[in-house]
């Protein structure tokens, strides 16, 4: 079986390149023909994954920009490939979804040992593809807004350090959303769309959508007096604490006018400025999946 692996050696903090020796002996034990791509710059990922329809499965080691890359190049073939993920970036949400581990080790294990494959949702938003988050807004620019070293000395608290430069800042977005069935207007100061209970290393808990349903769940935060002790109290508790003033649905599509500057965050990485169709691709890429994330799909 051919294999095509992509690894970012950048991610994290390197760790992926003093594996590459196991890796390369793993994957021949494991019978596969293997061809390995190492990224050097933006877009390597997406480029190597749009030319992979020759192959029976793509692996991918990175962080949510690497795997995001990966998925919008995939969703150019018309046949696509398997799809596993090794999660090596510095906060890793769309690895915590897929249940897959840290350790490069245990990944590899999972996904050609344990794993069961699904069928996944993605959702296109204008001309590109995200896995699991969308957003605009205050704090949205914190994961992508940051130096390399910066991720490298201080891992995870290098975004906490980046989105508290944002807390005095007014965001005082004018938005008007159309999704199935109705209709929001107003000025708002964050736009969430989720495809799954974790966002920017924080667990959701009271989050509806799966992760095949055909739906993406949209969170509004409107832009007034105590804005900033709700969006604190929404993320501290895992999205328990909510108000009417927080605005919450589920839809297969939203449309966005929004302002021509507002820049959009999907997976982790910048995507553009201005206002965005979004539709979901129902079940759109099979990736492996740890066995403990069964209740994370509906069937």
């Amino acid at each position: 079986m051919k294999l095509l692996f992509i690894y970012n050696p950048e991610s994290g903090k390197g760790k992926i390149v003093k594996e590459l020796p196991f890796i390369k002996a793993y994957l021949k034990e494991k019978g596969f023909l293997t061809t390995i791509k190492r990224t050097t710059k933006v877009s390597d990922a997406y480029n190597f994954a749009k030319t992979s329809q020759s192959y029976k499965m793509v692996l991918v080691a990175g962080g949510d920009g690497t795997i995001n890359e990966v998925v919008n190049g995939l969703m150019e073939l018309k046949e696509k490939p398997l799809l596993g993920y090794i999660p090596t970036g510095t906060v890793n949400d769309v690895g915590y979804l897929i249940g897959m581990s840290k350790n490069i080790k245990k990944s590899l294990k999972i996904i050609f040992e344990e794993a069961f494959f699904k069928k996944l949702d993605i959702t296109k938003i204008n001309d590109k593809y995200f896995l699991y988050v969308g957003a605009t807004g205050i704090f949205t620019k914190s994961s992508y807004d940051l130096k390399r070293s910066d991720k490298k000395r201080f891992g995870a608290l290098a975004y906490f350090m980046r989105g508290s430069k944002e807390l005095f800042k007014d965001y005082k977005m004018a938005v008007d959303i159309k999704y199935d069935g109705g209709r929001i207007r107003g000025p708002y100061s964050l736009l969430l769309f989720l495809n799954g209970p974790r966002v920017g290393g924080f667990k959701l808990k009271r989050l509806k959508s799966y992760l095949d349903d055909g739906l993406i769940e949209g969170r509004f935060f409107k832009r007034e007096p105590g804005m900033l002790l709700r969006l604190f109290g929404f993320f501290i508790t895992r999205g328990r604490y909510n108000t009417s003033k927080n605005t919450t649905f589920r839809s297969s599509e939203f449309l966005v006018e929004i302002d021509k500057d507002s820049e959009w965050n999907i997976d982790g990485e910048y995507a553009f400025k201005g206002s965005a169709v979004l539709t979901v691709q129902k079940k759109a890429l099979i990736v492996a999946v740890n066995k403990k994330r069964k209740k994370m799909f509906s069937s």
